[in-house]
């Protein structure tokens, strides 16, 4: 299946703007953050670590991975996407 040219370019440029809004937005968290909310931050996961083990780590990359399924779909169905109407 080939896409159109202009959809393409539209839907890279669009990935570029919310890449570039998430790394905004994670500088201003740490930018925000003090050396006391970074420990705590760092113990919290060390904690997480240590009850969850690697299998429950890897349930849990296995949540992540069917959220950003999902987020990706929204984004798809947001933006009125059609394969049909974009056949070139």
């Amino acid at each position: 299946m080939r896409l159109k040219k202009d959809y393409l370019s539209g839907l890279l440029e669009g990935y570029k703007k919310a890449n570039e809004l998430i790394a905004s937005e994670r500088r201003r968290r740490l930018a925000q953050m003090t050396v006391k909310d970074s420990v705590r931050e760092y113990d919290h996961l060390c904690k997480l670590y240590a009850v969850l083990g690697k299998k429950g780590l890897e349930r849990l990359e296995s949540r992540k991975i069917s959220s950003l399924i999902k987020r990706r779909q929204t984004l798809n169905n947001a933006g009125s996407i059609r394969l049909a109407d974009l056949r070139t």
